[in-house]
């Protein structure tokens, strides 16, 4: 019993030793060599983060005496700039850089987030100042966040990918990196003087750590122009057409408009302008309509704008003219299980229970020309392996990026490789090669009819044919189709059929040059390619700026915590609701978000709680899609869909695809398989307040009608605003059903229950508030 009292008593004071907050600037004292003093010693801190996820780690926080790095993936992709944060972690570290790192010492690293949108201070510094931020053992400026203005830079064209560039300024010269994580890779050097905020980093090999400063911006907002009009917002296009394309730019001072662009066939090709335009008039909002393009091809513009002070100059745009007029920018949508057909528009029933495999074959025995093949799993189906073969032997050029698999080839694939089909792998590492795209005939001009694009959620398996619940989008569309070849031949290397394997880019090597923006015969699509499109933020932005009704969605794998938040900033019910169906194994992951929707667990429960769902089907829910107001047409709905699952290895490392589409027809057929897919986890989208008059008392209606098969209907009545539970159950009392879980205000309800499910027999429907609770009985009679 004393040993047991002695080890509770010091397990109890170590913790509380280790839970003192203590100043950053008491733990970054250093030795004669530069090494923290206190290295090896778990320290707890308080700060705001400064850096996140921008550089994959480390992330970086300060408070007002200092700043440290802090280092394990959990924190990195848990938090955003502005976050105020405690973190428990051991000191450390690596090649002169101070860290707080990972230890598996007490089973986890500890770290909260105790408050957001936090301000944090930016310390304006000389190069001097930072050159020579030795003093007394402290390192004045390490793991702050600085900005040095009047900068110089050595160096022309594009920032590469880890990279230090030369810099000055009127008190000495350091070096700026360049992190290949950053969405600064590619983007133009800047030229005359410049400002600069960056993370105050440090790297040197060899003791004594006392220089190797460097200082590392974290996006392209950190680059700040100082001369010239200095362009606030790069070009961007409009008024899409076959033959023109508006662009249009700003800037913070007035000066001239100059565009230069030419068309870029492949990525292969030098920057070479063959056109240009110019205005002399001095604006802040530059515009030009460029005429005189060819259909469905991609184009290269850099913006200059001028004044007496300097030149300002964009970063390169891609853009894209609309497709050829004989494109027809059809849409065909597939979903692999029933779908319900109760939510269709007039004329427009989604397509349920396809057979993906005879449906890829049939597109596969169409193809004259050409086919590209992007594909993270490819095994087990035989039939589209033979058709493959099939086209090549009847000539079809065919070429195939792979997942590398870590070092091995599936059976099919190698057969693909043996029948003479050329295949590029990803080289082996953490991230995958993780897209599942065709692109059918796109490199033929002599027709562009047949240019088809296949995505979505699947990989060629049997499984995820017929046992995963999956979805299928193809799209004939000239413009979009050459879009994804450029993706695909940025890794297979080359704009031939032979691949070139020290060419060949994936994750974080890859650039942003392709076209984003499409006009396909008046729908708007945004095409987005991972990681260097940063698609999360897409979808958070997507998210904030377009949802007036609803969001719902389909997840796979759902642990992007920024995309959660932004759904939460739109969660207000009962006039915005957030539904969702997460597959049942990934959504019981430590590091999901569902935890926190379902107001059940995580760091900061939604509450009211969400009213999402796990799977619990046979198979997995491997579909992966977003619908904004899919149920309000007249508030032009989206559909986000793609291989992109919402997690930060997907944003920041693997090779991914999605779509955007603007379009309530294809935003109603998504409905109708997430009606589908919500109704089989326990959930209803029928949820309607029929009535805002609000009642004397708490009303559960008998069902109508009642027996039913299979759908009944379900009144209530709520005199004040409460957080309302409705739900189903069988004769033994078990939950068959949840109706409805959230927070709705006074007014009267219908809820449509749908049971085909359900086998026949008598069931129990409950309705529940924290102060009313009643229950009726129903009839299902089949």
């Amino acid at each position: 019993m004393k040993k047991l009292l002695f080890l509770f008593c010091f397990v109890f004071l170590y913790a509380t030793t280790q839970a003192q907050i203590v100043p950053i600037a008491s733990i970054t004292q250093n030795n004669s060599n530069g090494i923290p003093i206190d290295t090896g010693a778990f320290k707890t801190v308080s700060g705001i983060v400064t850096v996140a996820n921008q550089f994959g780690g480390p992330s970086y926080i300060q408070d007002n005496t200092g700043g440290i790095a802090v280092f394990y993936t959990e924190f990195s992709t848990a938090v955003d700039i502005g976050d105020s944060v405690i973190v428990t972690a051991k000191l450390s570290q690596f090649n002169g850089l101070t860290e707080l790192v990972y230890s598996t010492f007490g089973g986890t690293p500890s770290f909260s987030v105790i408050d957001s949108n936090k301000s944090y201070q930016i310390y304006t510094i000389t190069l001097a100042q930072f050159n020579s931020q030795q003093w007394n053992g402290h390192e004045e400026w390490e793991g702050r966040l600085v900005r040095i203005n009047g900068l110089t830079i050595t160096g022309t064209g594009t920032f590469q990918a880890n990279t230090n560039y030369n810099v000055g300024d009127p008190t000495g010269t350091s070096q700026l990196r360049i992190d290949n994580n950053t969405n600064l890779v590619g983007t133009l050097i800047p030229t005359g003087t410049f400002d600069c905020i960056a993370a105050a980093s440090q790297f040197k090999t060899t003791l004594p750590y006392n220089s190797g400063y460097q200082f590392l911006p974290r996006f392209t907002a950190d680059i700040i122009q100082t001369t010239g009009p200095i362009i606030l917002t790069p070009p961007s296009e409009s008024n899409i057409n076959p033959t023109s394309v508006t662009l249009t730019w700003t800037t913070q001072n007035e000066g001239d408009s100059k565009i230069k662009y030419f068309r870029s066939d492949s990525l292969d090709q030098p920057a070479v302008f063959t056109d240009s335009l110019y205005n002399a008039a001095s604006v802040l909002t530059h515009t030009f309509t460029i005429n005189n393009l060819s259909p469905g091809k991609i184009y290269y513009a850099l913006a200059y704008s001028s004044n007496g002070q300097g030149t300002s100059i964009s970063t390169p745009k891609y853009f894209s003219t609309q497709s050829d007029p004989s494109s027809t920018g059809k849409f065909e949508v597939y979903f692999n299980k029933a779908v319900d057909n109760s939510y269709a528009m007039p004329g427009n029933n989604a397509a349920g229970n396809v057979d993906f495999k005879e449906r890829l074959g049939q597109r596969i025995d169409s193809a004259n020309h050409s086919i590209d093949i992007a594909m993270y799993s490819f095994n087990e189906v035989t039939q589209i392996k033979d058709k493959l073969i099939n086209a090549l032997i009847r000539g079809v050029k065919i070429r195939m990026v792979y997942d590398h698999r870590d070092g091995n080839i599936q059976a099919l694939v190698q057969d693909l490789i043996n029948a003479g089909i050329r295949v590029q792998q990803r080289p082996v590492g953490t991230n995958i090669m993780h897209n599942k795209f065709f692109i059918f005939d796109a490199r033929d001009n002599s027709s562009y009819s047949d240019d088809w694009v296949w995505g979505g959620s699947a990989n060629i398996t049997n499984a995820q044919f017929y046992d995963d619940a999956q979805n299928v989008i193809i799209i004939q569309d000239q413009a979009l189709c050459n879009t994804y070849t450029r993706e695909f031949e940025e890794m297979w290397g080359s704009h031939n059929n032979i691949n070139n394997p020290s060419n060949a880019k994936f994750g974080a090597a890859k650039l942003d040059n392709t076209p984003h923006l499409f006009n396909i015969k008046g729908r708007k699509v945004e095409c987005y390619f991972s990681p260097s499109d940063n698609p999360s933020t897409q979808i958070e932005n997507m998210i904030g700026n377009n949802t007036n009704k609803s969001i719902y969605f389909c997840a796979y794998a759902f642990t992007r915590f920024q995309i959660a938040n932004k759904m939460k900033t739109q969660f207000q019910p009962p006039n915005k609701y957030v539904r969702g169906v997460f597959d049942d194994g990934n959504g019981t992951d430590p590091s999901s978000v569902y935890p926190e929707m379902k107001g059940i667990g995580g760091s900061t429960p939604w509450n009211p709680p969400a009213p999402v769902y796990l799977d619990g089907q046979s198979g997995l829910l491997h579909t992966k899609y977003i619908l904004i107001d899919s149920d309000l047409p007249s508030s032009n709905p989206i559909v986000e869909t793609g291989s992109y699952n919402y997690s930060t290895a997907a944003t920041t490392g693997n090779d991914e695809n999605l779509l955007l589409i603007y379009d309530s027809l294809v935003a109603n057929q998504y409905l109708q398989d997430f009606a589908k897919r919500y109704s089989l986890a326990g959930g209803t989208i029928k949820v309607e307040m029929i009535s805002t008059v609000i009642p004397d008392n708490f009303i559960l209606s008998q069902n109508y009608p009642n027996p039913f098969n299979p759908r009944t209907d379900i009144n209530y009545e709520l005199p004040s605003a409460k957080l309302v539970k409705l739900t189903v159950y069988n004769v033994l009392g078990k939950e068959m059903a949840e109706l409805v879980n959230e927070r709705q205000s006074p007014g009267k309800y219908k809820v449509s229950f749908d049971a085909s499910n359900l086998t026949s027999g008598v069931y129990f429907y409950t309705l529940s508030t924290d102060n009313f609770t009643q229950t009726r009985r129903m009839i299902l009679l089949k």
